[in-house]
């Protein structure tokens, strides 16, 4: 169990138990017993196997904290909403409609845009690394340039309907994409990354996995709090279960959470990772809530934590669906 210094309590003990004491929440352990006010919780993220009660659940409702229900590796399983969250049904009425018209295909061209710059800005940042060697940091160069260029062609694309939207911008996203991660095998060097593989068991693939997967619940949990369906998406494809508009809005998040990942990976020795892994991933789910969360990123001219510029970034995007706004400013990490 962990209680990060910004109100995320991450319970990933195997056999706890959660239940309401007044105004705190009741820990169970078989070492200890301990309790937490509701009012320095901002969310409850459970990765163990624990029961909680239902007068707890309906605490935490009430009191507009948000349950998280998620695997060891950050994968989301479930979300417990209140009767009172979601946003108007205006939201998701205009989401349904922008499917057909112009606002789908602007969105859908637009967040891999974003993607790709912060992509770009991460071959700019590698580049300039003092690790770099000459040889390296002007590979890296070539890189972004030959993703810029990408990012300049799609951007000057008109597209006449979604469906071709679609097809056409996941062509260049797979693209730019087999440049980028051929590319970042530099940044990973130590840990013999052999290239993006959602179900890599490499020590690289794990921790980018498992911090997707958390960015993916940050961002359902602002889809769910404006109000939209997270299973009707833009780009990804609809499937019974599948969060496509989650995955969709994530993808300029991406590019941020492969820095975090490298950043802290450079931190961690190879032996240890191997000894201890468990250890190191919870300590990786924390440093997610605690650091990447709490970075400091520049949105709309003001200087915000990553977490507010996610909520800022969704309440613009809705403010484009209902034709309060004619674009969309897209999240970016500068080199």
């Amino acid at each position: 169990m962990k209680l990060t210094r910004y109100g995320h309590l991450i319970i990933d003990e195997v056999g706890a138990s959660l239940k309401k004491k007044r105004r705190r929440i009741l820990i169970i352990t078989k070492e200890k017993k301990e309790e937490m006010p509701l009012k320095i919780i901002r969310d409850v993220v459970i990765v163990g196997k624990v029961s909680m009660t239902s007068e707890l659940i309906k605490t935490l409702m009430e009191s507009g904290i948000d349950l998280l229900i998620a695997t060891p590796f950050g994968r989301p399983i479930a979300r417990v909403v209140g009767a009172k969250a979601g946003g108007t049904a205006e939201n998701r009425y205009e989401q349904y409609k922008s499917l057909s018209d112009e606002r789908g295909i602007y969105i859908a061209k637009a967040v891999i845009l974003g993607k790709i710059r912060n992509q770009c800005s991460n071959m700019r940042y590698y580049s300039k690394s003092r690790r770099a060697t000459p040889e390296i940091s002007m590979r890296l160069y070539e890189v972004y340039e030959v993703l810029k260029r990408k990012m300049e062609n799609l951007e000057s694309e008109k597209f006449s309907n979604l469906e071709e939207a679609r097809s056409k911008i996941m062509v260049y996203e797979g693209e730019c994409a087999n440049f980028y991660w051929d590319s970042m095998k530099f940044v990973f060097e130590k840990w013999n990354f052999p290239g993006r593989m959602q179900n890599g068991n490499d020590a690289a693939n794990i921790c980018l996995n498992i911090c997707y997967n958390l960015l993916s619940c940050q961002i359902w949990k602002y889809i769910i709090r404006f109000g939209l369906d997270p299973f009707l998406g833009y780009l990804h494809v609809e499937r019974p279960g599948r969060l496509s508009l989650v995955f969709d809005f994530m993808e300029p998040f991406r590019p941020m959470v492969d820095r975090f990942v490298a950043s802290f990976l450079r931190s961690v020795d190879v032996k240890i990772f191997e000894r201890k892994k468990n250890a190191v991933l919870m300590e990786l789910r924390q440093a997610f809530f605690n650091e990447f969360l709490q970075e400091k990123l520049e949105y709309k001219g003001r200087k915000m934590l990553m977490e507010t510029v996610m909520f800022y970034y969704l309440q613009e995007i809705v403010s484009f669906l209902r034709r309060h706004k004619d674009s969309i400013t897209m999240p970016y990490m500068p080199w």
